[in-house]
């Protein structure tokens, strides 16, 4: 197993083929950014991040979502809780990497190729995700700090990986986020 891991990272990694092109593409993926959160290290999630949580299970209840995947902190995992429970989806950890390559090693450890996932990331890790799963020119550079509200949805057609942008839950902004 984790010979083959490797090995699809190392071609996955310095290849020109999309995500898609594995054999066991995943057909649907949303990703967020963690809702609201307070100051602090490691900090909960603000009243305003409890209520879009909410509005993230509410957006996707019915979207088939089999597997979320949430960094190893407390604001990713908050903003999972009310999904995972409500609509009895497990969870897996994993350690948050701007290259995002142990995101990837979890998706293949759990083999959750094919199946409909949410991955719950950071303003910092969500624009090198989007890359890596196949949409190549999504820009460089971080979400604003004050971006909460967007939901990005990958699908595969014909072997390409392909972006849509849409909004949940209250417009976030700056009187919205907590520095």
């Amino acid at each position: 197993m984790m010979k083959q891991l490797f090995i699809f990272l190392v071609a996955f990694s310095f290849s020109n083929s999309s995500f898609a092109q594995s054999e066991t593409a995943i057909t649907k993926i949303f990703i967020v950014r963690h809702a609201e959160k307070e100051s602090g290290n490691d900090p909960d999630l603000t009243a305003a991040g409890k209520i879009r949580a909410g509005d993230l299970m509410r957006t996707l209840q019915s979207e088939g979502v089999q597997k979320i995947y949430v960094s190893k902190t407390r604001r990713s995992q908050n903003t999972a809780d009310s999904m995972r429970i409500q609509l009895h989806i497990s969870a897996v950890q994993y350690d948050a990497d701007t290259l995002c390559e142990k995101l990837i090693a979890a998706i293949m450890e759990n083999r959750d190729f094919g199946k409909t996932i949410l991955i719950i990331g950071h303003s910092n890790t969500i624009p090198q995700i989007i890359r890596k799963l196949g949409v190549k020119d999504y820009p460089y550079g971080d979400l604003g700090d004050t971006e909460y509200d967007n939901l990005f949805v990958i699908s595969y057609k014909k072997e390409k990986a392909i972006l849509k942008t849409t909004k949940f839950g209250a417009k976030s902004g700056p009187s919205a986020a907590m520095k």
